[in-house]
């Protein structure tokens, strides 16, 4: 059979983390012509990223295996593939490893593995290219885009997707003091800063949420036998995730709260309840989360910022809990009275002689305490564009391609991820997915979000491609058939356990 070599559409994705993977590799999938693609990541393997990157084998997802199959229509899939890859890839699956939390680098692999047997086996000749660089600039037209890397190369397509994953703060003035000390680990996965800690006998970690349970999970690794400070600005502490069903669905009694006030109190209430029927309260944020992109969706950015203010550290903590083994490692630490928790807010260092002097402020003044070393557990947080140092980030705003959200919080995008310019224009050919988009449905960073995400985005862009398909999705809609976007549908039903 003869096949004519029609020229090949083509998508361009900036950032091949977990996000930017996981798009072409459901591009890869579903497409029913030739497709082009190449993903701009400098770093040499894909489907890494941040959370993805980490070798030690202590650093965990923060869910249940049977959740993050990158198929939902295959829930089992990861679990396969664990049983298959695990040892030789130095993890010994136990029996039920569809409830285990599998390290993050061995999910990592996991991610890059499938999208290469996608790119192998893609159908009607289409390709994968990685330049292993930084983009530099971007020029969007109504028909085309042109992406520059640093290296020199010019990357022209008729899509692009802004897969951009995470950026770390820089240090505020007051904490400068710090920035090249020999004992301050500005990166709680960085091996070899941990490394130089291990003969401390204090250690003060700034983040009491998942960050700082992998660096105390990698310093016990590492044979650490000192004390640990943990402080944070509201005195949260990151919880442990129990095998739990979601509560009763008490946010569809009735219209969505409007307030952020109104929220919390119908939040408390039914946290009452199941306190009085003896349940776990693990189940509540279960039963929140498939409306949350309503909730945020439906409030005004007064609103919106209020949540931030005020409940955003309390949605962190309840919602985002740590796996078993890593929490049962935290549970250790504090019955040896090793680790203690509270409220501060960090001022500034000084550093004396071989000491870091740390100048806290709490419930009862000023006070300046004495550790061997510092480990920055606040993690990659810096979700307002305007502060991000990134130069493709800059080049993006000061081009005037994208604007940040009214929020602050990311990019600002239609509902459907496609994003709008300087002067309030929508591209239809430039789309962002994950973390720029955590303005427009807030909760934009999970794996089981993302990969709606996916799904979702790759069928909007053929859709393009192959016109027929539009037709297709619109009657699957009218049908009733399962939704893939996350943002113009209700939320699925929710799982037991949840996300990394």
């Amino acid at each position: 059979m003869r096949i004519d070599r029609i020229p090949h559409h083509s998508v361009a994705i900036v950032g091949g983390g977990f996000a930017g993977a996981l798009i072409a590799l459901k591009l890869l999938e579903r497409t029913e012509v030739p497709l082009a693609i190449t993903i701009v990541e400098r770093r040499g393997e894909l489907g890494r990223g941040v959370a993805y990157g980490t070798t030690d084998p202590v650093h965990l997802v923060n869910g249940p295996a049977e959740i993050f199959s990158l198929y939902p229509e295959d829930p089992g899939h990861l679990s396969r593939w664990l049983v298959e890859n695990g040892p030789a890839n130095g993890w010994v699956p136990p029996a039920e490893v569809g409830s285990s939390s599998p390290p993050r680098h061995l999910y990592g692999t996991y991610v890059g593995d499938e999208l290469a047997r996608a790119a192998a086996t893609a159908r009607l000749g289409s390709s994968l290219r990685h330049i292993k660089a930084s983009a530099s600039a971007l020029v969007a037209t109504p028909h085309r885009i042109r992406i520059a890397t640093a290296d020199g190369t010019t990357v022209e397509a008729d899509e692009a997707v802004l897969a951009l994953g995470v950026f770390q703060p820089r240090l505020p003035a007051a904490e400068s003091a710090l920035a090249r000390h020999a004992r301050f680990a500005a990166n709680p996965w960085d091996g070899d800063a941990l490394e130089r800690l291990t003969g401390c006998e204090e250690i003060l970690l700034i983040g009491s949420s998942l960050s700082m349970v992998d660096a105390v999970a990698s310093m016990e690794a590492r044979g650490y036998r000192g004390r640990y400070r943990v402080i944070s600005r509201r005195g949260q502490f990151v919880e442990g995730r129990r095998t739990v069903d979601a509560a009763r669905d008490f946010l569809a009694d009735g219209p969505l709260p409007a307030t952020a006030r109104e929220l919390l109190s119908r939040v408390k209430a039914e946290r009452r309840a199941i306190s009085a029927a003896g349940a776990d309260w693990q189940g509540l944020p279960l039963a929140i989360r498939p409306h949350i992109l309503s909730l945020w969706q439906g409030a005004s950015d007064r609103e919106r910022l209020r949540f931030t203010r005020h409940l955003r550290a309390f949605w962190d903590v309840t919602a985002h809990r740590s796996a078993p083994e890593s929490h049962t490692t935290i549970e250790t630490v504090i019955a040896e009275d090793r680790l203690a928790y509270g409220r501060a807010r960090l001022l500034g260092f000084a550093v004396e002689g071989d000491q870091i002097v740390a100048q806290l402020g709490t419930r009862t003044g000023i006070e300046n305490a004495r550790f061997d070393g510092v480990i920055d557990c606040r993690g990659h947080q810096l979700h307002d564009w305007r502060q991000i140092a990134d130069p493709f980030v800059k080049s993006l705003l000061a081009n005037g391609e994208v604007r940040p959200h009214s929020t602050g919080y990311g990019i600002d995008a239609t509902s459907e991820g496609d994003l709008i310019n300087e002067e309030g224009r929508v591209h239809r050919n430039l789309s962002a997915i994950g973390h720029p988009l955590r303005g427009v449905a807030w909760e934009s960073s999970s794996i089981t979000e993302q990969r709606a995400q996916a799904i979702a985005l790759a069928d909007r862009i053929l859709a393009k491609f192959t016109p027929i398909r539009i037709a297709r999705l619109v009657l699957e809609a009218e049908r009733g058939a399962s939704p893939t976007h996350p943002f113009l549908v209700k939320a699925a039903a929710p799982v037991s356990l949840r996300r990394p």
